[in-house]
């Protein structure tokens, strides 16, 4: 490869270059084996799909005939809303909101090139939002009011029928 091509693909400026040019360079050897590099080669194995670490997350488990590809994975995250998807979405995201850390999100949404508002959007329709252990981490991530679940599930009891049932002193229900 030219110097030209070097700087271009791995984005190495021509004066990091020159400076690795000189024979009294630590960086020699390294130039010398960029300059040896086929541009064919380079090019395969840069648009070459690295197995990321979503891949093994979002595929744990699963026979590699039902294995999610990134199309998968894009198309999913392209809804809004929870409900629409299809079960094998769904599963996609039961998966992503679980097992992934809120610190990736920045990296997935590169990787796949999805909205953060559609993830936010989906989370918010989504079961996960009232799931002990998921939601508090998510919640933070997203900058929502957390929505604990114990006190959704439980039914205020009306303060005149709560008198009657302490005279009584039937306070449990």
């Amino acid at each position: 490869m030219t110097q030209a091509q070097i700087s271009k693909y791995l984005d190495i400026p021509f004066a990091t270059l020159n400076d690795w040019k000189k024979e009294d360079s630590n960086r020699n050897k390294l130039y010398q084996l960029l300059i040896n590099l086929d541009e064919k080669e380079v090019q395969n194995k840069l648009s070459k799909k690295t197995n990321h670490r979503f891949f093994h997350i979002l595929n744990r488990n699963i026979d590699n005939y039902s294995k999610f590809t990134s199309d998968d994975i894009r198309k999913a995250f392209d809804k809004k809303d929870y409900h629409e998807a299809t079960l094998r979405e769904q599963s996609i995201y039961a998966k992503f909101f679980k097992e992934l850390e809120p610190n990736e999100l920045d990296e997935f949404i590169i990787t796949f090139n999805v909205s953060k508002r559609n993830i936010k959007s989906l989370y918010i329709s989504s079961p996960f939002r009232t799931l002990k252990g998921v939601s508090k981490t998510w919640d933070r991530r997203f900058r929502l009011k957390h929505i604990d679940s114990n006190t959704e599930n439980k039914k205020s009891v009306p303060s005149v029928l709560q008198n009657i049932l302490n005279r009584k002193n039937l306070s449990h229900v």
